[in-house]
């Protein structure tokens, strides 16, 4: 649930304010740091902090916002979008090497010098635009030593202009409070940069991490944590297995989502994911608005599970079990064709009630939401004894098999009803399909 302009501006705490407060004053008062604000976007909320709190002549050698397009290519080049890694990199390199030269003999010594920069798009005056940003620090955990790097991709969740801008504030407070007076560990970052904002607010959904300050840090079990603490409402990995962040992962592409399953004795077949993909690719050929075909394995990240082992192949993490999640999710970034690839005891998962208590329209809402816009879910055959053995459970209780054979497919299984109509109700239309043995 989004914050509206009008709850926030009375339920909002004045503890947040005076954390915040705090946090920039001692960053301030503290002798040993030292460094530039360069910002984009969204007002110059994070220096405003620093300077509004006093003793900012001790921490700020510069603040610049470069809001003019024109003048922004001059300082940091052109051939970027503005709101991107790219662009955050460019502002960093160049207000690094601009800091070193005019402070660095002179404070060099007994200084951590650091560059702080973000580029953001905050909400426009229409409300139509997808509102991230970028948010970056080089910095130095030791005088003169070499720089380390953090740059951080963030979703703006707020609905009102104002808020988002107070978000990337809190945000880039925290964020240079954990790095120069507490120096927290990096795996403790995520958690300290959302002090006093709440997971609604916002989301972190890539970090890069480089240099001596982060040697040898597990950059997957970080990302991990970002999903399984409800940081980001998913985090999306490449085939490589880094982050990258959503809106650049999901743009203009049809998605085949498969779900790995708890048993990976459940797992779809190499061969029925490509086959399910070459179908894809023949329905939207020609489609000028999708770019690329993908599938992506999905899995549920759990408070006590190590990280997960997802294999090769783009894989997207989230804490959430209910699919109606994940269609909602890649429906933000993306209106091309979406399908889910499960086999039936996946599929017997999905239409149970158990999983949608908290909806006030319980499964009928759930289902709704799920099957959006040019959704699909192909469901995939199940060897019949394995099947048997899951209708002797409570999940199964009440599915009937039509048929005698080896493989069951979706249109051999039945629920009780009512759920029966509603079953046969997807199917007939095509919004499930029973896809064939073999």
């Amino acid at each position: 649930m989004h914050h509206s302009a009008t709850t926030d501006a009375t339920d909002r705490s004045d503890d947040n304010v005076v954390n915040t407060y705090q946090k920039a004053l001692e960053v301030n008062l503290d002798a040993t740091s030292f460094g530039s604000f360069a910002e984009i976007g969204a007002g110059q909320e994070v220096a405003r902090w620093f300077l509004r709190v006093g003793a900012a002549s001790g921490t700020v050698a510069k603040t610049i916002s470069a809001y003019d397009k024109e003048v922004s290519d001059d300082l940091y080049g052109s051939g970027t979008r503005y709101v991107s890694g790219q662009r955050l990199k460019a502002m960093l390199d160049r207000e690094w090497k601009s800091l070193v030269q005019q402070v660095g003999e002179a404070r060099g010594k007994d200084t951590r010098l650091f560059a702080f920069a973000d580029t953001i798009a905050a909400r426009n005056f229409a409300g139509t635009n997808d509102c991230h940003g970028w948010i970056g620090v080089r910095f130095q955990d030791q005088p003169r030593a070499e720089a380390s790097d953090i740059l951080l991709h963030a979703n703006l969740r707020d609905n009102a202009n104002l808020l988002q801008q107070e978000a990337v504030g809190i945000l880039g407070v925290n964020l240079l409070h954990a790095l120069l007076n507490e120096r927290a560990a990096p795996g403790d970052l995520p958690a300290r940069m959302f002090d006093n904002l709440a997971n609604d607010r916002l989301e972190i959904d890539q970090i890069v991490m480089r240099g001596r300050a982060f040697a040898g840090y597990d950059m997957r079990e970080l990302h991990t944590a970002l999903a399984r603490d409800g940081r980001a409402e998913a985090v999306t990995l490449d085939g490589d297995g880094g982050a990258v962040a959503a809106n650049e992962f999901l743009y203009k592409k049809a998605v085949v989502i498969v779900p790995l399953a708890s048993d990976p004795r459940d797992d779809l077949s190499p061969e029925a994911i490509a086959a399910c993909l070459e179908t894809l690719r023949r329905e939207v050929a020609g489609n000028p608005e999708v770019k690329d075909v993908i599938d992506v394995r999905l899995t549920v990240v759990d408070s006590n599970a190590p990280p997960p082992a997802l294999g090769k192949g783009a894989a997207m993490m989230t804490q959430h079990r209910q699919l109606y999640r994940t269609t909602a999710f890649v429906r933000r970034y993306t209106q091309a064709p979406l399908r889910f690839a499960v086999p039936l005891p996946a599929l017997i998962r999905i239409f149970d009630d158990v999983r949608y208590q908290h909806l006030e329209g319980r499964l009928l809402e759930g289902i709704a939401r799920l099957f959006g816009s040019d959704v699909r879910v192909l469901a995939y055959p199940c060897p019949r004894e394995e099947l048997l053995h899951l209708l002797n459970t409570d999940l199964g209780r009440g599915w009937e098999v039509d048929g005698s054979g080896q493989w069951i497919t979706a249109d051999q299984l039945r629920p009780a009803p009512p759920l029966r109509h509603l079953y046969e109700y997807l199917l007939a239309s095509g919004f499930l399909a029973a896809m064939p043995p073999g």
